[in-house]
């Protein structure tokens, strides 16, 4: 990859800077945090808070990403959507999988439309955005649950390419999709999925993450504990992708780049990191393309 990205600098007329990295690695060897208390931290996060005597049996979205890791009592994260499908394979029982969508989906009617009461619910018709490319048994699925448990009087179904189609106004484009967990392209034409043009790529905004970590951490990251599963650690993870990972050919020739980086853990003061990367920075996003020789 980086033999890769020094043939496309060089294509672009743009310098590689040579031992920057290694210079970069052995500043981040000295680099120490800085603590900021609680009070003074102006962006601090806001934790679920767990009462032993009142705990919910579930908590879902970003309630779930913020419980603190030692509650009482404790919590395990669960992923019953994965590659936008069913995540068969992280659950032995389908029933339990099932059962943690309908909290899930429950819980978004509850709280972010204002359906709470069932009865209600048969009044509405639903429209659900499936995968350009599905299976008919999670058609079926769906459509149980839909009526059954949730209880809509109605229920339609469109592609997810389709309906990006419908919201941008043209009948006629083609859909990139790049979420955390895969990408997705469809052909659309006069408002219809082209069959052949449809493919779903099992990676995406979460695996640049994760190639980021793992390559900073080569170069002595003064965060070392980010690799550890603390829940804090997924958005800490997300926070770094956005704050440094481009495509952009201009940094590199000036060599290595200043960030920071904000560490908030529950029941901790605010650690604060200055650290240096070099083309890290590009390599991580480079994961979702194929080397080879080929023009921009």
């Amino acid at each position: 990859m980086t033999a890769d990205l020094k043939a496309r600098l060089k294509r672009k007329g743009v310098r590689f800077v040579p031992n920057t990295r290694e210079q970069a690695a052995a500043w981040n060897r000295k680099s120490m945090p800085d603590m900021i208390p609680e009070h003074n931290d102006t962006h601090h996060i806001d934790w679920t808070e767990i009462d032993p005597r009142s705990a919910k049996e579930t908590y879902t979205g970003q309630a779930a990403l913020r419980v603190p890791d030692r509650s009482n009592p404790q919590y395990k994260l669960y992923w019953p959507i994965r590659h936008g499908m069913f995540n068969e394979q992280d659950y032995e029982d389908k029933g339990q999988l099932l059962r943690d969508f309908c909290i899930i989906i429950g819980d978004a009617l509850r709280y972010q439309v204002g359906l709470s009461d069932r009865r209600d619910r048969a009044q509405y018709g639903c429209v659900f955005v499936v995968p350009d490319l599905y299976e008919k048994n999670y058609i079926i699925t769906i459509t149980e649950l839909l009526f059954r448990e949730f209880g809509f009087g109605r229920i339609c179904f469109i592609q997810e390419s389709l309906s990006a189609s419908f919201g941008a106004g043209t009948t006629t484009c083609c859909v990139v999709d790049i979420g955390a967990q895969k990408t997705s392209i469809c052909c659309i034409d006069e408002g219809m999925c082209v069959e052949n043009s449809r493919i779903n790529l099992k990676y995406g905004g979460a695996d640049v993450s994760e190639a980021f970590v793992k390559m900073m951490l080569g170069s002595s990251f003064p965060y070392s504990d980010i690799a550890l599963s603390r829940r804090h650690n997924l958005l800490v993870r997300d926070e770094l992708k956005q704050r440094c990972c481009t495509l952009g050919y201009v940094d590199l020739a000036q060599g290595s780049q200043f960030y920071e980086l904000y560490v908030r853990a529950h029941g901790e003061d605010t650690r604060f990191y200055k650290f240096k990367a070099y083309d890290e920075v590009m390599l991580a996003v480079m994961v979702c393309y194929r080397s080879g020789n080929h023009e921009d």
